[in-house]
C-alpha cells in the first residue's frame, strides 16, 4: 500500500509538469503572435483590430467553452478527450500556414481554442484531484508555464521567420502544439489520497476508535484463562501491567481519533456550516453554483485581469516598434516581461507557502502593476520601455492566479469545483477576446 502511495503521489507532479507543457503552449503561441501580427495584416490584407481578433481566438476560445467541456467530461473519458483535443489544436496551427483569408486562418485559431480547452480542463481537474487541500499551490507552480512561453517561444519565433517564413512559422507553432496530445495521456484520476484521505476501512477503523474510547474494554477470554493459570502473584502482576498498556492505548486512540476528527473540520468546514442550506448532490445538479453568492460577485475580476493581461501580451511588441524601437530589440520587451513574471511568481509561490494572504499580495500588486501603466507616456526610450515591460510581467504573472484562488477558496461546496473553474475560465475568455478586438 505505501508503494501504491507514492506511484500516485509521484503522478500528481505529472499532472502539475502536463499543466505546465499546456501553459507554455497557449501563453507561448499568444506572444508569438505579437511577432507575427505585422505579417500577419501584410499577408491577410486586413487591419490590426481584426488580425488583433483573430489571434485572440486561440485562449480566447479555449476559456469561453470551458462549460461545455465539463458538461461533456461528466458523461465522457477525460484522456480521450485531452488527446483528442491536443491533435486537433495542432492540425488547426498547420492548416493556417495554407490559407490567405482572415476569415479562414479565424475559423482554424477557434478550432485550435476548442482544442485547448479539451486538454486543458481535464488536466486542471486532475490537478485538483491529487491536490485538493494544495491545489493553489502547485497550480501556482505549474503556471511557470505561462512565464516560460513568453520568455522562450517569441524569440524562437522572431530569429526563425527569415529563414522559414509565413508558413514556416505556422508548421513550427502546429509542431509545438502536438506536445498537447501527450500531456492528455498523461491525465488519470487519483485512486488514493496523499493528504491521507479515509477509505471506507478507515471509516470503520474511526468509528471503532471512537467506540473504544466511549466504553472500557475488558480483556478477551481467553487473556483472562490464560491469566487464571499463573500463580496469584503473577496473575495480579500481569492484571496491573495490562490495565496500564490498556489505558495507554485507549489513551493514544482516543488523541489519534481527535485529531483525525480536527483535521477533517479544518479541511471541509464551509461543506458542514451549508450542510443544512443546500439541496442533495443528486437532486441538486448544475444549480449548486448559484448558491454560491461570494463566488459569482468576483466573477467581473477574472474578465478585467485577462483584458488586461492579454492586451499587454498581444501588442506590447507592436507598441515597443511604434515607438520608434527596431523590432529586433522590441522582441526582448517580450523576454524582459518573461523574466519578471518568472520572479514574481517565484516571490508569490514562497509567500503563500509561508502562509501570506494571497488576497494581500494581489492588492499590492496589482497597485504597483496600474502605477506602472499610468508612467506609459513618460519615455519611449529603450531603457525605460525596459523596465516597464520588467514590472508589468511581475505584476500579470502574479495576478494571472487570482481566478485560480477565487474558484477554489470562494465556493462552499467541493462539487462546485469543476463549474466554478469553467465559468471563471470563461470570463477570461470574454476578456481575452475583447483585449484583442478593442485593443487592436
Amino acid at each position: 500500500m505505501a508503494a501504491a502511495n507514492s506511484r500516485v503521489d509521484s503522478w500528481g507532479y505529472v499532472i502539475v509538469l502536463s499543466k505546465f507543457v499546456i501553459l507554455f503552449i497557449d501563453t507561448g503561441i499568444e506572444k508569438s503572435f505579437g511577432v507575427l501580427i505585422p505579417t500577419l495584416v501584410e499577408r491577410l490584407e486586413s487591419d490590426y483590430a481584426t488580425i488583433g481578433l483573430i489571434c485572440s481566438m486561440p485562449p480566447a476560445i479555449m476559456y469561453l467553452i470551458c462549460p461545455f467541456v465539463t458538461l461533456a467530461l461528466r458523461r465522457a473519458n477525460h484522456r480521450a478527450v485531452a488527446m483528442s483535443g491536443g491533435l486537433l489544436s495542432a492540425l488547426c496551427l498547420i492548416a493556417c500556414a495554407f490559407l490567405k483569408t482572415a476569415v479562414t486562418v479565424g475559423i482554424c485559431l477557434t478550432l485550435s481554442g476548442v482544442g485547448l480547452a479539451m486538454t486543458f480542463l481535464p488536466t486542471v481537474l486532475a490537478l485538483n484531484d491529487f491536490f485538493k487541500d494544495n491545489f493553489v499551490l502547485w497550480s501556482t507552480v505549474a503556471a511557470y508555464g505561462y512565464t516560460s512561453g513568453s520568455l522562450l517561444l517569441p524569440i524562437v519565433i522572431e530569429r526563425s521567420l527569415p529563414a522559414y517564413g509565413y508558413q514556416g512559422e505556422f508548421i513550427i507553432l502546429g509542431g509545438v502544439a502536438l506536445h498537447l496530445l501527450v500531456c492528455g495521456a498523461t491525465i488519470r484520476k487519483a485512486t488514493c489520497r496523499p493528504n491521507g484521505d479515509t477509505s471506507e476501512r478507515g471509516g470503520r477503523d474511526q468509528e471503532e476508535k471512537r467506540h473504544r474510547c466511549g466504553s472500557q474494554e475488558r480483556p478477551s477470554l481467553n487473556g483472562e484463562v490464560m491469566l487464571h493459570q499463573l500463580d496469584d502473584k503473577m496473575w495480579e502482576e500481569n492484571v496491573s501491567q495490562f490495565e496500564i498498556r490498556q489505558r495507554e492505548q485507549e489513551d493514544e486512540n482516543c488523541e489519534e481519533t481527535f485529531l483525525e476528527e480536527w483535521r477533517l473540520i479544518q479541511h471541509e468546514p464551509r461543506r458542514f456550516q451549508r450542510n443544512h442550506e443546500t439541496l442533495p448532490n443528486d437532486s441538486r445538479g448544475d444549480c449548486g453554483l448559484l448558491q454560491e453568492g461570494i463566488f459569482l460577485l468576483s466573477l467581473p475580476i477574472p474578465f478585467f485581469i485577462s483584458y488586461t493581461t492579454y492586451a499587454w501580451m498581444l501588442f506590447l511588441v507592436p507598441h515597443g516598434e511604434q515607438l520608434g524601437i527596431p523590432p529586433s530589440k522590441a522582441v526582448y520587451l517580450s523576454t524582459l516581461g518573461g523574466i519578471g513574471g518568472i520572479l514574481g511568481r517565484t516571490i508569490f509561490i514562497i509567500l503563500i507557502s509561508k502562509g501570506v494572504s494571497d488576497l494581500s499580495v494581489y492588492i499590492a500588486v496589482g497597485s504597483v502593476c496600474t502605477g506602472c501603466f499610468f508612467l506609459d507616456f513618460t519615455s519611449s526610450a529603450y531603457p525605460v520601455r525596459a523596465t516597464l515591460a520588467f514590472i508589468q510581467g511581475f505584476s500579470f504573472f502574479v495576478e494571472d492566479s487570482v481566478y485560480t484562488s477565487l474558484s477554489k477558496g470562494a465556493i462552499f461546496d467541493e462539487d462546485n469545483f469543476d463549474m466554478a473553474v469553467a465559468i471563471s475560465n470563461f470570463m477570461c475568455g470574454l476578456g481575452i477576446s475583447c483585449a484583442g478586438l478593442f485593443t487592436g
